[in-house]
């Protein structure tokens, strides 16, 4: 739809300059008209791609050298490195869920319970096989650990082209 949108400006354009302007300078707008288009086809192709919903695998995204660390009023702040596995498509986005877990004061895995769930979605440009630290604060409401807090990090609704 853009494009004929587009052609049917260039048509008006073009022959409102040749009414007005006469033929001789008609001939160099419709030059430049023309070089415009072109640049701008090609700088819609380029930007114009779309990013497509799960063509990277969730198992594609990897988190490394995580810490959370304790911030104002409730909140923990993130600091991790995302590396993008997958071979041949970019990542642009993922949704990213932190489980915060109360492990008691023994420390004990098996006495593990869930306290806190939160889910944010990061916007950011991986290409393939490359990584990106990444900053992010997560709010948990009313969360107070009696024990050791254990983290758990899982990656879904990856975005790529």
């Amino acid at each position: 739809m853009a494009w004929v949108l587009l052609v049917i400006a260039a048509a008006l354009t073009v022959a409102t300059l040749v009414i007005v302007l006469g033929l001789r300078w008609s001939m160099v707008l419709i030059a430049s008209v023309v070089l415009v288009s072109i640049v701008g086809l090609i700088w819609y192709a380029e930007i114009g791609v779309k990013e497509t919903s799960d063509v990277i695998p969730a198992a594609a995204v990897q988190l490394t050298s995580t810490n959370m660390i304790p911030a104002y009023g409730g909140s923990y702040k993130l600091n991790a490195r995302v590396k993008n596995t997958a071979p041949d498509q970019t990542l642009t986005r993922f949704r990213l869920t932190v489980i915060a877990s109360d492990c008691g004061a023994t420390g004990d895995p098996k006495s593990c319970e869930v306290v806190g769930q939160q889910f944010k979605d990061i916007h950011l440009v991986i290409p393939p096989t490359q990584a990106r630290d990444i900053t992010e604060q997560f709010a948990f409401d009313n969360m107070r650990p009696r024990g050791d807090l254990k983290w758990d990090y899982r990656v879904s609704d990856t975005r790529g082209k």
